[in-house]
């Protein structure tokens, strides 16, 4: 809708959807791009090139998605097409912001590790939404990323295991809000 967003009865409609949506879909990018050894390097190097394709030149949505998919990792593929039209359909052009519960349960393992078995439901979004949610542990005030699980439609995965190598604090979905969530 553009412009059209604002109206007088909603003045910055415009700046919440455009601006600060589009700030909020480049850390999405970025946190979905993390790599434990490599940090925001495959994120800074997708910019990086963004910059040098259209320095001095008009860029456009479209042209934005083309870089962005030629720098997307494996775990982003969640269609199987190297592409990322799943993305860019919720994100860019979708207004639908999901749900998400997540529930866990931490037991003492074998060899002093621990292990943690979860239950991740995303709600009130579309059969063919997709979004790749990050799990993290707080040990002892140091929050680690222990992964992430691809979800789709409403669903609910309560499959999630995994061993860790000491008590966590808690164990928590979207820690640093990689995904815009109700």
């Amino acid at each position: 809708m553009g412009l059209r967003l604002s109206t007088f009865k909603t003045p910055s409609a415009y700046a919440a959807v455009v601006y600060r949506k589009g700030g909020f879909i480049l850390h999405m990018l970025r946190s979905m791009m993390w790599d434990a050894k490599q940090g925001d390097k495959a994120f800074m190097e997708m910019m990086q090139d963004y910059v040098k394709t259209f320095m001095n030149r008009n860029a456009s949505t479209e042209a934005f998605v083309q870089v962005a998919t030629r720098h997307m990792t494996p775990g982003m593929d969640l269609e199987r097409n190297h592409r990322l039209d799943w993305f860019v359909r919720e994100w860019i052009y979708g207004t639908t912001i999901p749900k998400y519960k997540f529930d866990y349960n931490v037991t003492a393992a074998l060899d002093g590790k621990w292990q943690m078995k979860a239950t991740l439901t995303q709600s009130e979004v579309e059969d063919n939404f997709m979004m790749i949610v990050p799990i993290y542990a707080d040990f002892d005030g140091q929050v680690v990323r222990l992964g992430t699980v691809g979800m789709r439609g409403n669903s609910t995965n309560d499959r999630l295991q995994m061993l860790l190598p000491k008590k966590p604090k808690k164990v928590m979905i979207n820690a640093f809000h990689d995904v815009l969530e109700m």
